[in-house]
């Protein structure tokens, strides 16, 4: 009998207010619609205590005494934060909470919240951050695969990337190092090699792996 693989923990929901009404108001709703959120006072009483990597959503209000619900913002977009924030604003901060969405907030919210609405928002930050915290992990996985490439096959790996033939990634090389020249069968070689680690059977997907990585544009520095 194979052991059954783990169950995913739910996305975590954070509430962050200063006011203890509207914590206290949001928790029941919350409650009542099957989420288990935590709750606290101030930005970085969160900052220390949420889990950054666990994907979730934040209720975060916009003004609040000392670190502002924009500071609370920019410190989770700093620290890569997987989680997605929608945002409570009360009357009259249209236009920063408008600002705020734009600069990559979820959603926001009028206090006081409509149920129904504050649970569609949660419910489209959560999968939303789980989205983001599977993109993050495949990236991981990546990285560390390109990491086991030598110095060498990550040179190659990047021309190859660009769909330039083993001829011509052969040449690229020698006209970046005239001492280190190296021959077409050898890129090919390298080629074989880059493949297995990488996992990959085309330079279609090395090229995808490329660009997920950021690392398109030493490629064509090199080139």
């Amino acid at each position: 009998m194979t052991d059954s693989p783990p169950i995913p923990a739910p996305p975590n929901v954070y509430v962050v207010d200063d006011d203890e009404g509207v914590r206290n108001s949001l928790a029941a709703l919350l409650l009542a619609g099957g989420h288990m959120p935590r709750t606290f006072a101030s930005g970085p009483e969160f900052l220390a205590s949420a889990d950054l990597a666990h994907p979730g959503c934040v209720l975060l209000d916009l003004r609040m005494d000392g670190m502002s619900g924009l500071q609370v913002f920019d410190a989770l977009r700093e620290r890569d934060a997987v989680l997605k924030t929608v945002f409570l604003s009360a009357h009259g901060e249209l236009a920063s909470a408008v600002a705020a969405v734009k600069q990559g907030a979820v959603d926001w919210l009028e206090k006081p919240c409509d149920e129904q609405t504050l649970l569609a928002a949660v419910l489209k930050a959560a999968r939303l951050s789980q989205e983001t915290a599977q993109h993050a992990r495949r990236r991981n996985t990546l990285r560390e695969r390109w990491n086991t490439l030598s110095p060498r096959q990550q040179e190659v790996a990047r021309l190859l990337a660009t769909g330039i033939s083993s001829k011509e990634v052969a040449r690229a090389l020698a006209q970046l190092d005239p001492e280190r020249p190296i021959d077409p069968r050898t890129v090919d070689t390298h080629r074989s090699a880059i493949f297995l680690k990488l996992d990959i059977r085309s330079s279609h997907e090395l090229g995808m792996l490329v660009e997920d990585l950021g690392l398109a544009d030493g490629a064509s520095r090199t080139t």
